[in-house]
């Protein structure tokens, strides 16, 4: 078992002892040295002396030091991403990003003169400074050993949540008040957006969506009066072929039975359908999530996240989301170690409010997922 050298609570007592212990008189470290630890102290003692961790690997997921094969991970690097550096001009930020984009650069290509096997899959620069790659474990400590390298995690995919809200949340009074979300616009991170549904301003007709093809943007069918903007960071493969993207976030195959698309639409209809929480919003669709399966893809997630706060990626937020809403989660997820998570303190820092499931993980004790714990969240059970 690898430990890392933390000074917790009770490291910091010892500490305090061992600096008393060497500004006192001899005889009273002579004392001091026979004297018997606290019971609890000597409960502490590790069986025998812990290997160490190098500084380099202290950075990386524990679950990748002893990986074998290629693996998928996402490197945060050193410098601040455009949503924690100073200067909130969209000339700031851009300029912030170009300067991310060269430094990115300059480090994949330092890695890959010795990791030839390496491939850059993503980058991202507004919500997070991460890159994402494809890389062979060997090589993640000589990765992990580059001057710019904060952290070295995997890739974390996520589950999709869902439940009957409207009903239940009191949204009827809140719209018999005046309220309907005009004016609000909502990133739905989730398996894309049905935008031919009828209570989603499409045609309703069953033709239309079943012409369409959902890799291309066909003149005049999106976007639409409702779902203004979107794109699709996962494509229709994806986990059992490769992660693709398209400028279409169709949410395709919801027309067949046991399929797991559907939910993006389902979602966007609670928020913004004619008979949902707020019918006056605006809705992007960001598809994230599988047609094939409950997965949310990582990648696709931070990807999405960065899009939702700068969609034409210009630097300027003024396009930005008002709110990003991501259904889906990890159960027992802790926001500190969590990248989706820190992706949201990004968007937070921007001025766009993210709204996650708490999970469906029944009522266990600390079973609430990520992103949902993030601090700046808002977190829906």
């Amino acid at each position: 078992m690898i430990r890392r050298k933390v000074l917790t609570g009770a490291g910091a007592a010892l500490f305090g002892v061992t600096l008393a212990a060497s500004a006192a008189p001899p005889s009273d470290r002579l004392a001091a040295r026979s004297a018997q630890l606290p019971a609890g102290i000597e409960q502490l003692r590790l069986p025998q002396p812990a290997s160490g961790v190098s500084a380099d690997l202290a950075s990386v997921d524990p679950a990748l030091r002893d990986a074998e094969g290629r693996q998928e991970v996402i490197v945060r690097l050193r410098s601040p991403s455009v949503a924690k550096a100073r200067g909130n001009s969209p000339s700031q930020r851009m300029s912030h990003k170009l300067k991310l984009r060269n430094e990115q650069s300059a480090f994949v290509g330092r890695a890959s003169k010795s990791m030839k096997s390496m491939k850059k899959v993503a980058s991202v620069q507004t919500v997070l400074n991460a890159v994402f790659l494809e890389v062979d474990a060997k090589d993640i400590p000589r990765l992990a050993a580059d001057r710019d390298v904060v952290s070295i995690n995997r890739v974390k995919h996520y589950e999709i949540d869902l439940a009957e809200t409207v009903p239940y949340i009191g949204a009827s009074a809140v719209q018999a008040a005046g309220f309907d979300g005009t004016g609000v616009t909502v990133a739905v991170l989730d398996s894309g957006v049905d935008y031919y549904h009828a209570d989603l301003g499409g045609t309703g007709s069953v033709a239309d969506y079943l012409a369409d093809d959902p890799t291309i943007r066909e003149p005049g069918t999106f976007p639409t009066g409702k779902v203004v903007d979107g794109y699709d960071f996962v494509g229709n493969q994806w986990p059992f072929g490769p992660r693709t993207e398209d400028p279409d976030p169709l949410d395709d195959l919801a027309n067949i039975p046991g399929s797991f698309a559907g939910h993006g639409t389902h979602v966007a209809d609670i928020i913004g359908g004619a008979k949902g929480v707020a019918p006056g919003a605006s809705i992007y669709g960001v598809k994230v999530c599988a047609s094939l399966s409950s997965s949310c893809n990582g990648i696709a997630l931070i990807k999405g996240m960065e899009f939702a706060v700068d969609p034409n990626g210009d630097g300027d937020p003024s396009d930005a989301a008002d709110i990003i809403n991501m259904s889906l989660g990890a159960n027992s997820g802790q926001p500190f170690d969590d990248d989706l998570s820190a992706a949201v303190e990004g968007a937070t820092a921007i001025g766009v409010l993210t709204v996650s499931s708490a999970g469906n993980g029944s009522d266990k004790p600390y079973i609430t997922g990520t992103p949902s714990s993030t601090p700046s969240a808002l977190s829906v059970a």
